[in-house]
């Protein structure tokens, strides 16, 4: 492994724009879409030291202060055990995210190593601290988290520089700006910032460590062997680090990108969920035999947005506790399986019917009045359509859009959860109103905190959102920069990133 060896992975956040709640249930599905904004994390070697003696792995959210932010441990083997010791807990306390995605991605390594070399026990501790050592010129490692600006509200810094909420004063940010507060008093917009976050960190350090080979563009089938590993890997210590087993759509789009999503058994990671976080015996390796089984049964069907078509998103100015949410619209289910079960079946179909117009429509792309009739559409209201059949297609779309977000109001109504409140619902039907918005809803979960819309992708509507939104007295509403994007985990050139390279050395 050369010495300067770098190693950065990204992952990008996502949109569950159909499926929230019915996603939990294996009889139901997701439309779970990718961001173009994304997460990354840089695995480089630390420079040796004369009085280290050592093994270090350092992580660093790069855009946060580095006193706060900066999470450091030591990695030894004891007595044929792996030890991951943080050295600075009592200075920034712990972050159990990288911490338990970190002590998962080293046991699977190890567990790799031998399996692959056929050693035993300590051969393999030690080869695993060699190559995180770099064959011992190197202290260990360092690895910094970067995530694009979209993850992180960005209301303080606009208001820092007496710039309004707009798309054009986002673009005017510096990539990957820093943030003035440690994390947990910073507000994030709800892109799934931890599987991101996780997905990306086991990814690169994995890579780096030769454990497994990532394809160098983005995935666009869950066919390949350690893009699996990765993926049930970064579901488990998501998992682990959240206290239950989720849904896990969050990490399935950011390894495998926009895609329609069935949830794997919960049962698959019933045996390593209360297994000991603070070590492992390589005499009795655990994680190889779950995380390689064939019991995942999840499903992702290749999907994406048509042409002409954009996503845009919002970060709105109150907070969503997704959790109880999720709870009591969970309770509610149980007390009235009846209704629930015909609400969610309806609802189902009703995002079935979304992803099929959605995909009749990138049939049509082809066609010869395609891009002209999208973009006629976007200067008109889309019930103003053309008897054609791209415009009776998008027409349907905004119709079906408006049932989905019937039903999720109806479960509102229901179990007590303001999936759409009444504050989104005004919000939502003005910018329905808009010339060249097809329509949109609440995203996940729902609540207070994020809407998306579909729009025709012109400059001329994306202003008369902007503006909507900037203007919009009820509640605050920011734009994020972020559109719908195809891609998943991906390795990247540090040049290619812009800004990242400058991040990296602040």
């Amino acid at each position: 492994m050369a010495t300067s060896k770098t190693t950065t992975v990204s992952s990008p956040g996502k949109v569950l724009l159909a499926g929230g709640y019915l996603v939990l249930d294996r009889e139901y599905s997701g439309l779970v879409v990718a961001t173009s904004s994304r997460f990354y994390s840089t695995v480089t070697s630390l420079p040796k030291s004369t009085d280290q003696d050592k093994v270090i792995l350092s992580v660093r959210a790069g855009q946060f202060p580095k006193e706060s932010s900066t999470w450091t441990y030591a990695v030894s083997i004891q007595n044929d055990r792996l030890m991951i010791d943080q050295i600075n807990e009592n200075a920034v306390g712990k972050n159990k995210f990288i911490s338990i995605a970190l002590f998962q991605t080293l046991s699977l390594a190890w567990e790799k190593i031998a399996a692959e070399s056929s050693s035993q026990g300590l051969d393999s501790g030690h080869e695993l601290l060699r190559r995180i050592t770099n064959d011992g010129k190197s202290d260990g490692l360092e690895i910094v988290v970067l995530a694009d600006n979209d993850f992180y509200s960005q209301r303080e810094q606009l208001s820092a520089m007496s710039l309004p909420t707009q798309i054009r004063s986002l673009s005017s940010l510096q990539p990957f700006t820093p943030l003035p507060r440690p994390i947990p008093q910073t507000n994030k917009t709800g892109l799934g910032s931890s599987a991101a976050l996780v997905t990306s960190l086991v990814a690169s350090l994995l890579s780096h460590l030769n454990i497994v080979t990532l394809p160098s563009s983005s995935p666009q089938s869950n066919s390949n062997h350690d893009l699996q590993l990765v993926h049930s890997l970064a579901q488990f210590a998501h998992c682990l680090a959240q206290g239950k087993v989720g849904s896990g759509f969050d990490v399935s789009s950011a390894v495998f990108g926009t895609h329609i999503y069935t949830r794997f058994s919960p049962s698959v990671l019933s045996p390593l969920m209360d297994r000991p976080l603070d070590s492992i015996t390589f005499s009795s390796p655990t994680l190889l035999p779950v995380l390689e089984s064939s019991q995942w049964d999840q499903r992702t069907t290749a999907f994406r947005l048509p042409k002409g078509l954009r996503l845009i998103l919002a970060d709105v100015d109150a907070g969503t506790d997704t959790p109880s949410f999720v709870g009591k619209v969970l309770t509610w289910r149980k007390e009235n399986p009846e209704v629930a079960k015909k609400l969610w079946d309806d609802l189902d179909r009703a995002n079935r019917q979304i992803e099929r117009l959605l995909t009749e429509l990138v049939a049509r792309e082809g066609e010869h009045d395609y891009e002209e009739t999208v973009g006629w559409m976007g200067e008109r209201h889309i019930e103003d359509h053309k008897e054609n059949p791209t415009a009776v297609l998008l027409y349907e779309i905004r119709l079906t859009l408006f049932i989905i977000r019937d039903f999720q109001r109806k479960m509102s109504e229901l179990s007590g959860v303001p999936i759409e409140p009444p504050e989104q619902t005004r919000l939502l039907d003005a910018c329905s109103e808009l010339e060249g918005v097809i329509g949109g809803g609440v995203p996940g979960a729902g609540g207070y905190d994020a809407l998306f819309l579909l729009i025709v992708d012109t400059p001329s509507v994306v202003s008369r959102v902007d503006n909507l939104w900037s203007g919009w007295k009820e509640m605050s509403v920011c734009p994020l920069l972020a559109k719908q994007s195809d891609d998943g985990l991906r390795l990247e050139e540090l040049i290619a990133v812009k800004g990242l390279k400058e991040a990296l050395g602040r």
